[in-house]
């Protein structure tokens, strides 16, 4: 990977973020984050220098207080990069027009992507987040809980929808939590996950096999839930 390709890569997510071509300043700032998450991504948290982020990015020391603040902010920042809706299509879904396959597909995809392996930012974000797990920051606090609460949000959504509900009860909560673990756990415990079973989600046709099976996973829990929904109601009369 070179910079220059990995750096057009975000540059391109940029402009379609913004709605523009960036100009000067909002550059400096996207290749900051660009340069931060090749460098956290190699070394973790503590062990990487603003100095090397700088240096990668091409300006001085003092555009990260100017652009970010600090490092902390700065890495924070790169955190939250995944879930824009740019890189989300779930977060943005309009799920009153799709099938509910269609939206756990739309929503499983965004997790597994098949195209990791082609796509040098996905690699570094994996990364990333597996030296997290292994070597915790202390600095993230709640950023990848309001960060990830659009998609929570959108699966209580979808529930709602298939329950008639008008609002969440403690069931849909329940299951909420259900259906997306079936797959934050491979990233939670992505290392333990390649240990035991090293062949699972590594390759696009891995990948596309685990959305699928996770698909239906979660297909057979929501119907499990809507049998349950119609007992609990006939019982009633």
């Amino acid at each position: 990977m070179t910079a220059k390709k990995s750096n057009c890569l975000l540059l391109q997510a940029a402009q379609r973020v913004l709605g523009h071509q960036p100009n000067a300043q909002e550059e400096t700032r996207w290749r900051l984050l660009q340069a931060a998450t090749e460098v956290f991504s190699e070394f973790g948290y503590h062990a990487a220098t603003t100095r090397e982020i700088c240096k990668r990015a091409g300006v001085n020391l003092a555009s990260i207080h100017y652009y970010h603040g600090d490092k902390a902010e700065l890495y924070r920042e790169v955190f939250r990069l995944p879930f824009l809706n740019e890189c989300n299509v779930f977060a943005t879904l309009d799920i009153a027009q799709v099938s509910l396959p269609q939206a756990l597909q739309s929503f499983y995809s965004w997790l597994f992507p098949p195209t990791t392996d082609d796509d040098p930012m996905l690699q570094m974000f994996m990364r990333l987040h597996a030296r997290e797990e292994a070597e915790p920051s202390g600095v993230l606090g709640d950023v990848l809980v309001q960060a990830f609460r659009p998609n929570h949000e959108k699966v209580q959504a979808l529930l709602c929808r298939e329950f008639n509900l008008k609002k969440p009860d403690a069931e849909v909560d329940r299951l909420t939590f259900a259906v997306i673990g079936l797959a934050t756990v491979y990233f939670h415990h992505r290392s333990g996950v390649d240990s035991l079973t090293p062949k699972l989600v590594a390759g696009k046709k891995a990948r596309e096999m685990m959305v699928q099976r996770l698909v239906e996973y979660a297909v057979a829990l929501i119907e499990a839930e809507r049998k349950r929904r119609a007992v609990a109601v006939r019982a009633k009369k």
